[in-house]
């Protein structure tokens, strides 16, 4: 879904340039996108998600294609590239290093599923995952290692 906010009357030009350009996408006007164009006086924002980096590219390009010297601040956040930055979390951790987990996001919802091998892991798995930015919901589908 895309929608506008707009804060004032004199933006109101720009933001729905960006929106029709957007709304021109299919894979932006479908449900693979929860896109919401904010214009303020001098920029228009992109925020929200998208379910690959590829959209949120294409996303920006289109937007910038219909500025006409406005400033464009792309805060969408991609799926994709959120399991990415989890996985490196994970990794980059002592207590989770060796953890073999699966990890699936939709839309900020995180889906964890596969092995740990103690109460302890499965925790810290939980707490990293929890604390990384733009997570809503966290599922916990993890079973021990035998």
């Amino acid at each position: 879904m895309i929608k506008l906010s707009v804060k004032d009357e004199s933006t109101s030009a720009a933001a729905d340039q960006v929106y029709d350009q957007l709304w021109s996408e299919p894979g932006l006007r479908t449900t693979t996108a929860d896109i919401e164009i904010v214009a303020t006086e001098d920029a228009v924002a992109l925020n929200g998600r998208v379910r690959t980096g590829l959209l949120r590219r294409m996303a920006d390009r289109l937007a910038r294609s219909s500025l006409n010297g406005w400033q464009l601040h792309n805060n969408l956040v991609a799926d994709d590239q959120m399991a990415m930055d989890l996985a490196i979390r994970l990794a980059s951790d002592a207590r989770t290093v060796d953890a073999n987990v699966r990890i699936e996001v939709y839309f900020g919802s995180v889906v964890l599923v596969g092995t740990v091998q103690s109460d302890a892991q499965r925790a810290a798995v939980l707490e990293l995952v929890r604390q990384a930015p733009h997570v809503t919901r966290v599922e916990d589908h993890l079973t021990l290692a035998r």
